[in-house]
């Protein structure tokens, strides 16, 4: 056992962990990686949507991803529900990029080793034990025993990632709990066409529904793909007990147009399986200890968003653990925010893919699809309020037209409104923040509050209201105390405020 305990181990290798391990390095704490050797004959092919973007300048990698010279893609090529093609370019242009699972993992890796952490790259924990609980909340250590370079090691540590994927060192101890309906296996194998494959956009994804199963196809180069087939051994009759190539050719053959794009290429990779069944964890953490990226949940490979959950959950998880650390205070707040979020995701990206599963089942009369287009429906959480409502509300519509033909203002406080103590993100630390909160408003978040509206900070505008007649000056007066804000939208929230009852025009002035 060290001597001293390290801040964080974190348990895993891939997207999740090498983000995570990267921030805590780069923000002082002391940091061991443990993560098993790549498998590269079986690594996979993933999509990255341009979005990923965000999260890479966050870790600080975006020059370096870059650099690397991955497939650069636009977007995606869909058959689905027997129509098509449908081309689905990225929104507004962008470029993503098509990577191979082991490639990236080694590039993230490499960078969090060179922000100070200790990576192990041939580890295999064997045991973790976490410490009683007696003491503070983030202020006990947990033992984590591995073997790394073919020796029996061991490790104490104040916090803990579980980034281990689906092998789920910690998550596999009863936090998860599995999708009865939603048995998947892939099949996956991968191939070669020299001169290219003839499409109209060979960076593309290619998705295709069939019968009962899906496949998708994903480049990693101009002349190598690889082809995936999604099935439900519960009711897609598969031989058992043989070599597995039989089964994917026969999978493949029930497509339409995956199939025959083989035709004539070269096999590089003989079929391998791997499970694919969705699972969520009941909660995501504890004191000292988080579940992250697929340890906590599995999402449909459909969504195209597995490494970019994995991403924003390492950045999360890192702030969440560097928080608890740092003030321990506040671990109990960082905890519970983690958790929240972490199963904001997986729902919103389950009912995504549920979406599409319906699409497919109005056509494929078959239980793979009928099971998954009605597995995802219960317990889904209403989307927030979008602004395009906000500006067809009626009420919001008076108020602006009352403060347009307002002469002078004469605003305060509501009376409903209450100002609420809520936990909020930082690129480093969860915070405690004042935002707004109305009984009904937000619509889908009350009790969590508000505290920003097009980027307009909320309990600002609430502050200064009622030291201002003109609105004019009310603006002046908040864009030199916020970053400025352009008219219309600071016009649009002070009218949703005032029409949601956050300000009311004061009792000694007649009403609009």
């Amino acid at each position: 056992m060290s001597a001293a305990p390290l801040d964080v181990v974190v348990i895993g290798g891939g997207p999740a962990g090498a983000a995570a391990a990267r921030l805590l390095a780069a923000w002082g704490r002391s940091v061991r990686v443990l993560a098993k050797p790549a498998d590269d004959a079986r690594t996979l092919g993933e999509s990255l949507p341009p979005s990923c973007r965000k999260l890479f300048d966050l870790i600080g990698v975006t020059r370096d991803v870059e650099a690397a010279g991955f497939l650069r893609s636009t977007g995606n090529t869909v058959w689905w529900g027997g129509e098509g093609p449908r081309a689905m370019r990225f929104a507004g242009g962008g470029i993503g990029w098509q990577v191979r699972r082991s490639e990236l993992d080694r590039l993230l890796l490499r960078l969090a080793a060179q922000a100070g952490a200790a990576v192990e790259a041939d580890a295999v924990v064997r045991r973790v034990d976490p410490a009683p609980r007696s003491g503070p909340t983030g202020a006990t250590e947990s033992s984590i025993r591995y073997v790394g370079g073919g020796a029996p090691k061991s490790v104490a540590a104040r916090f803990v990632l579980d980034c281990s994927g689906r092998a789920g060192v910690i998550a596999r101890r009863g936090f998860r709990r599995h999708a009865a309906a939603r048995t998947t296996l892939a099949l996956a194998a991968v191939w070669s066409r020299r001169g290219g494959w003839g499409l109209d956009d060979e960076s593309h994804t290619l998705v295709e529904s069939y019968g009962d199963g899906w496949a998708w196809s994903v480049p990693v180069t101009a002349e190598q793909r690889y082809f995936t087939l999604m099935v439900d051994p519960r009711v897609t009759r598969l031989e058992r007990g043989g070599p597995l190539a039989p089964c994917y050719d026969a999978e493949l053959a029930k497509t339409a147009v995956l199939g025959p794009l083989t035709a004539g290429a070269v096999l590089n990779v003989e079929p391998w399986g791997c499970d694919a069944s969705v699972y969520h964890a009941q909660t995501y953490g504890a004191p000292g200890m988080l579940l992250v990226g697929d340890a906590g949940s599995f999402i449909d490979p459909l969504s195209s968003c597995g490494v970019k959950k994995a991403l924003a959950s390492g950045w999360l998880a890192a702030v969440a653990a560097h928080t608890a650390l740092a003030d321990p205070g506040l671990a109990g707040v960082a905890l519970d925010l983690f958790d929240e979020r972490e199963r904001e995701m997986h729902t919103a990206l389950e009912r995504q893919s549920t979406e599409f599963f319906a699409e497919a089942a109005g056509r494929h009369d078959h239980p793979f699809w009928t099971d998954r287009a009605e597995a995802g429906m219960p317990g889904a959480a209403p989307p927030e309020p979008a602004v395009d409502v906000l500006r067809r509300d009626p009420a919001v519509l008076a108020a602006f037209d009352a403060l347009r033909r307002a002469p002078a203002l004469r605003l305060q406080r509501g009376d409903r409104l209450a100002v609420v103590r809520r936990p909020a993100i930082t690129p480093r630390r969860i915070v405690l923040e004042d935002r707004l909160a109305v009984p009904g408003w937000p619509d889908a978040g009350a009790v969590r509050g508000l505290r920003f509206l097009r980027g307009i900070d909320l309990v600002r505008v609430v502050e200064l209201a009622p030291l201002h007649r003109q609105v004019p000056d009310l603006y002046e007066a908040y864009n030199r105390i916020c970053p400025p804000a352009p008219l219309p939208d600071f016009l649009g929230a002070l009218s949703v405020l005032i029409a949601k009852g956050a300000l009311q025009v004061a009792d000694d002035e007649p009403r609009a």
